[in-house]
């Protein structure tokens, strides 16, 4: 007997027995009329159902129709089918549909057989916290898996999907590190520089880093210029710390860009330049920084390292508060207190314009 079909049967009952309160408008009930189809074995009429439902997107729908014809239950087995409708629901998030379509690429039935890609989908039904998705991941990990190794310690890390526990999440991405996945480079320097799951060390941390980041991960480049900038775990070093920072800057990294500002702004181990700050500002604030374009914003104002323009800093501030900054009302209020009305007017519609550009980036929060 084939287990997996039995192992399917079990699960579609279980399944279809959801609750019903999210089923689409085209009826009421017509999600619960599949459910009770299916368990009296009236498989026609439950397909019917289920394919007015997962006509319209109801993922429950596309993840059941995909057991029909996975099973061959009210139709021919066909497993591309199954597979397509597995995928339709899993695009949309449904846990149980990611793992079935993870299962189908793992052992090649009706997909080209894609272990990478049978990963990628019990990595997402994981992260939903699906318990054979989650042991699927440690199976692939135990196996050698790198990428897994890696996803497993991130798992144990953020809890959720499994209980959290540092010390096993250390171990994992210790392993993954170990055979060069830089990801989990940079997460074992920060696991060591905090002392979270491992013995803190700033040296170990700063040695993590350092291959992370000759490879060119940027938030390794960034920490390792952090520690040092700073002198932990080694001698402080200024010069190289500019030089990382630099690095992770150029390839965009916000942090290090807004850190190069405000190194130049404050004259921290160096005298001040304005310019050179304002320039770090501006490229910070283009990757939507709230920090960077009231700074920058303040720069103007004052006419430091950059011609004074009041209706350029009040724009600047403006799109500082619009991204949430607490101290930008009150700069807003002092430079708005110099220009007319119709100069704000046209700063606030120039101050919109840097507000849309942080909108059009992912993870800014716009007020």
């Amino acid at each position: 007997m084939d287990i997996r079909s039995v192992t399917l049967r079990a699960l579609s009952v279980a399944a279809l027995s959801l609750s019903l309160s999210c089923a689409l408008p085209v009826r009421a009930d017509l999600f619960a009329d599949g459910v009770s189809a299916y368990r009296t074995g009236d498989f026609s009429t439950a397909r019917a159902a289920f394919e007015a439902l997962g006509a319209r997107g109801d993922a429950r729908a596309q993840f059941a129709l995909g057991l029909l014809y996975e099973n061959g239950e009210g139709v021919e087995a066909n497993p591309g089918a199954a597979a397509d409708w597995y995928r339709k629901s899993a695009l949309q998030g449904y846990a149980k549909a990611q793992y079935n379509l993870g299962m189908m690429y793992l052992q090649g039935a009706g997909v080209a057989r894609d272990e990478p890609g049978a990963r990628e989908w019990f990595e997402r039904a994981a992260k939903q916290g699906n318990p054979d998705a989650v042991a699927r991941l440690l199976k692939f990990a135990e196996g050698g898996d790198v990428e897994a190794q890696y996803l497993v310690g991130v798992m144990y890390l953020d809890g959720g999907a499994v209980t959290r526990d540092p010390a096993l999440a250390a171990r994992w991405l210790q392993r993954a590190a170990a055979r060069g996945h830089l990801d989990a480079m940079f997460a074992m320097g920060v696991l060591t520089e905090s002392g979270k799951g491992v013995e803190r060390s700033y040296a170990a941390a700063a040695n993590w880093y350092h291959p992370a980041a000759s490879q060119g991960h940027v938030k390794a480049m960034y920490n390792l210029a952090r520690l040092v900038r700073d002198g932990h775990g080694q001698p402080p070093d200024p010069a190289r710390a500019e030089k990382l920072f630099e690095q992770a800057a150029a390839a965009g990294f916000v942090p290090a860009q807004l850190t190069l500002g405000m190194t130049y702004d404050f004259g921290t181990d160096r005298p001040r330049d304005p310019a050179r700050a304002a320039t770090w500002y501006d490229a910070a604030a283009a990757n939507g920084s709230a920090d960077a374009e009231l700074n920058l914003g303040y720069l103007l104002a004052a006419g430091e390292g950059v011609k004074p323009d009041l209706p350029e800093a009040y724009a600047r501030t403006y799109a500082a508060e619009r991204l949430g900054h607490p101290r930008a009302a009150d700069n807003l209020r002092l430079i708005g207190a110099k220009l007319s009305a119709v100069e704000i007017t046209r700063a606030r519609e120039r101050g919109e314009g840097y507000v849309n550009r942080a909108r059009s980036l992912p993870d800014v929060v716009v007020n």
